[in-house]
């Protein structure tokens, strides 16, 4: 019975629960200085994250699991850090995804439905490291080229005026507003329909 009361002790003795004191998030590793027993204080410690995702704890109050490599507590490694006093989306539904920051903003996978994006300023998507979709309070810009397959459809007060600019020209139901002709043959018409 001894025996196995050692290895359940030495297994045991593999994970601790450390408070995190500071974060190194500029090298080519995010390190942590960490707290895991009263006077043991680590600095240096290797944070191992999922491969193609990188958080920043906001490091007051941020807690993490610490894992001695290879049974040595002298080369610890630190799981991912949490801290829940400063932010945690929760109260999802049953399979739903949320990615998040400390001031609320969001990535939101809802249901398998909606995939819902909260900025707190601005939302600005890039390619190649170029802006080519920002929105924000005032509005949305688009860098580049807009093609749109269906109609465009003023939502709201349809009375706001507004102005529709063309670098080239406008076209609407094939007519061009650049080039086209009137059919009346009178001179001023108010009256003659663009051909």
């Amino acid at each position: 019975m001894s025996r196995v009361r050692d290895l359940f002790m030495q297994v045991r003795g593999l994970f601790s629960r450390a408070v995190v004191n500071d974060l190194d998030d500029t090298g080519s590793n995010q390190t942590i200085t960490l707290t895991s027993h009263y006077g043991r204080t680590r600095s240096k410690v290797p944070v191992h994250y999922p491969f193609g995702f990188s958080s920043h704890v906001p490091h007051d109050g941020a807690v993490t699991a610490v894992v001695a490599a290879g049974g040595d507590h002298a080369d610890p490694i630190a799981l991912p850090p949490s801290n829940p006093s400063a932010a945690r989306m929760g109260n999802l539904a049953e399979g739903e995804t949320v990615l998040y920051d400390a001031v609320g903003q969001k990535i939101y996978l809802k249901n398998g439905k909606i995939v819902q994006i909260d900025a707190a300023e601005k939302l600005d998507v890039r390619i190649a490291g170029t802006s080519i979709l920002t929105v924000d309070k005032d509005g949305a810009s688009v860098t580049g080229t807009l093609t749109v397959s269906k109609d465009i459809i003023a939502q709201g007060d349809m009375t706001a005026s507004g102005t529709v600019t063309g670098q080239k020209d406008v076209v609407g139901a094939g007519k061009s507003l650049k080039g086209h002709q009137h059919s009346s043959g009178k001179e001023g018409s108010l009256t003659s329909a663009p051909v």
